[in-house]
């Protein structure tokens, strides 16, 4: 068959529907020089969406991150700084935490126990290291003295500042601890204590002596045997709140406080940390966001409780002019700087400064620089 024969066949061969469609697409497309740049159109305006949808998603993240679950009454709207790894700061740090510790990790939050009159009955500043895991307590009596402008006799006691608010607090103890920088607050009663002990199944203390007390206008009955036993809800605010016994008073019960703690956070690390967050959470008043929470549970995870460390903010008891009242007066700022100096170079550089090391004796007395004999 010549070539004018199949050239005759193939065009009086019967053309099927899928073939006119091919053929007629092939025509459109031809007629349609448009049809890549409307795909390249179309590829360019769904990758646009997906950015947007993801930077959307990012914001959202990040807002969720930075929300603060635990903050209940507080109107606190002041801007605030914050950190390489996106932590708070409530007030920065000065002096040489500007200078000579300015890339310390380290995050400080400012923790305090109030009583029913809206007082600090315990100020503690605890500082945790995320690239050690070095943990570190320094108590602040509620005695020690803080000039205030207008206020006098038992107003200038720090734990007074309690009524003008947590940041108040904050930018007392950051003022009392020589500029160092506080990160977030949290604010406990003694009902939350008790709640929280209760959940983790209490906390095992060596009791040193019977701890015997009431007052019926503060509604306060202390009755606890001396010895080793675990401390319910109800006998924790008892053993925390019981001063008169010791014989250097507020410091007697700051040290138990100190060994309280420790004992407690060894209980929690020995325990599923998720079951104790709920009832931390519902009874604990914190501006931390959910972002550092998720941080400083990375960075704890497997921490040695026992590597913990607690300091006193050192000074001594006594009057101070134009006041009848017992102070906490604190002692020159190169001690307080000594402390702080071997709180945040580790504990590689004690040197026997201001450390009590959660210790509780019966009667003992502070020394010179505000620290308990061990």
């Amino acid at each position: 068959m010549d070539e004018q024969t199949e050239q005759n066949n193939e065009e009086t061969r019967p053309v099927t529907p899928e073939v006119a469609d091919k053929e007629a697409d092939k025509e459109k497309e031809k007629k349609s020089p448009t049809t890549r740049r409307t795909f390249s159109k179309f590829f360019l305006i769904t990758f646009l969406i997906c950015i947007v949808v993801i930077v959307a998603g990012i914001f959202i993240v990040n807002t969720v991150l930075d929300q603060r679950p635990m903050d209940k009454n507080s109107t606190d709207e002041r801007p605030r700084t914050q950190t390489d790894e996106k932590l708070d700061l409530i007030y920065p740090g000065e002096g040489i935490f500007a200078e000579e510790f300015k890339d310390s990790k380290r995050v400080n939050v400012l923790l305090m126990g109030t009583t029913n009159e809206g007082l600090a009955d315990t100020i503690i500043l605890i500082s945790f290291d995320p690239e050690t895991q070095e943990l570190d307590a320094v108590s602040v009596p509620r005695d020690t003295y803080y000039k205030r402008e207008g206020y006098s006799s038992s107003y200038l006691k720090i734990n007074a500042v309690a009524h003008e608010g947590a940041d108040a607090m904050a930018k007392a103890v950051h003022e009392v601890l020589l500029g160092i920088p506080i990160n977030y607050y949290a604010i406990i009663d003694y009902d939350g204590v008790a709640n929280i002990v209760n959940e983790i199944g209490g906390v095992p203390m060596n009791v040193p002596r019977n701890m015997v007390y009431s007052s019926p206008p503060q509604n306060l009955y202390i009755n606890i045997k001396a010895g080793e036993q675990i401390l319910d809800g109800e006998k924790s605010v008892q053993y925390l709140r019981y001063r008169s016994g010791y014989r250097n008073g507020d410091i007697g019960r700051v040290e138990a406080q100190q060994a309280f703690i420790k004992s407690a956070v060894k209980q929690v690390f020995e325990n599923k940390l998720t079951k104790v967050a709920k009832v931390v959470a519902d009874n604990v008043d914190s501006d931390i966001t959910t972002r550092a929470i998720l941080y400083l549970a990375d960075k704890a995870s497997g921490m040695d409780p026992e590597t913990i460390r607690t300091f006193l903010l050192p000074g001594t008891s006594g009057v101070v002019s134009g006041s009848s009242l017992s102070f906490w007066r604190r002692a020159d700022d190169s001690e307080i700087e000594a402390m702080l100096r071997e709180i945040y170079a580790g504990p590689e550089s004690v040197t026997g400064g201001a450390i009590t090391d959660g210790a509780v004796t019966d009667g003992a007395v502070a020394g010179k620089n505000g620290t308990a004999p061990r």
